[in-house]
């Protein structure tokens, strides 16, 4: 499989998390939409090809252009070098090192390779802002009665550039970048049809920077996933527990919403001894009023070397 980095341009709010289940939920609707690609028709063929052992592409969760998810282990990883020469400042720096989510791509290759590496404290990638909004009667045309103010966390990337990987199997390259084009002309997640998660795909290129690590003996994951039982357990991860729904039309079901499933947030980090282009896999029977709705749980994996803390 080959590992491609795509760039979107986010030229509006956005509320829900550019998390790869969501975003791949995305690409179904898009195949649903589209109807005919080159490898697959609609969304249900293209989820049979992930009942196999070679799903067709791989999808990471989306991250501010330039930036990759903090490795669960940072802290210690920073402890263990620095422990007994700590300046009162940098200390105080390490304590607020469970508020830093992201660190830059040279970063992560140096954690990649086991090797030391500066970390400076960060401002804000993701800037969260609460808007309030009106309700209008669809009768009259007007705001509601008394009461009928809401609000939404909104949330704006800082400089509107975000990143996301794909791997991808030979021969589905084409397939993948037709529905990320359907996907981007729709836009992402709630509120959609108002404007929110508006974006653009820039640049689809092939970025093997990540895969070049010579001795990896372990991977960290670069999206939210489930493992499988042949996956790796000896490891480090943080957990979300996430209560979906139905979108689209599906959403009119009746009982829109899926069971409560625990996943993987990225960042988790597990020896392996074998490295695999992914881990995970698709949870079916997801949704209580459709058995054909699927979750998707492959973890995006990239090499790295471990280091024993």
């Amino acid at each position: 499989m080959q590992c491609y980095r795509i760039k979107l341009t986010v030229s509006s709010a956005f509320i829900t998390p550019w998390h790869s289940d969501t975003i791949f939920g995305h690409l179904c609707w898009a195949a649903e939409r589209h109807g005919v690609f080159d490898n697959f028709t609609g969304a249900s063929g293209l989820i049979d090809l992930y009942c196999g052992d070679a799903p067709p592409f791989i999808v990471s969760d989306a991250f501010p252009a330039g930036f990759l998810p903090v490795p669960v282990n940072l802290k210690e990883y920073f402890n263990r070098e620095t422990g007994e020469k700590l300046s009162k400042e940098r200390y105080s720096f390490l304590k607020k090192l469970k508020s830093i989510e992201y660190i830059t791509v040279d970063q992560f290759r140096s954690y990649q390779r086991g090797e030391q590496f500066d970390l400076e404290e960060q401002t804000g990638h993701i800037v969260s802002a609460i808007t309030l909004h009106n309700q209008i009667n669809r009768l009259t045309g007007t705001t509601g009665d008394a009461g009928t103010l809401y609000e939404l966390d909104e949330k704006f990337v800082a400089k509107g550039k975000l990143d996301l990987y794909v791997r991808i199997q030979d021969g589905f390259k084409d397939d993948v970048m037709k529905l990320f084009d359907i996907f981007a002309s729709g836009g992402f997640g709630k509120k959609k049809s108002t404007g929110k998660g508006a974006f653009t795909v820039e640049q689809f290129e092939r970025f093997d920077e990540l895969d070049s690590v010579e001795k990896a003996d372990g991977f960290m994951a670069l999206s939210h996933f489930i493992p499988s039982k042949k996956d790796p357990i000896d490891g480090a991860y943080k957990t979300i527990v996430k209560y979906g729904k139905l979108g689209e039309e599906k959403a009119l079901c009746g009982n829109p919403f899926k069971k409560p499933l625990l996943m993987l947030r990225p960042g988790a980090i597990f020896t392996a001894e074998v490295m695999k282009p992914f881990y995970g896999r698709m949870i079916e029977r997801i949704a209580y009023a459709d058995k054909d709705v699927v979750q998707y749980g492959y973890a995006f994996p990239v090499p790295v070397v471990m280091r024993r803390l």
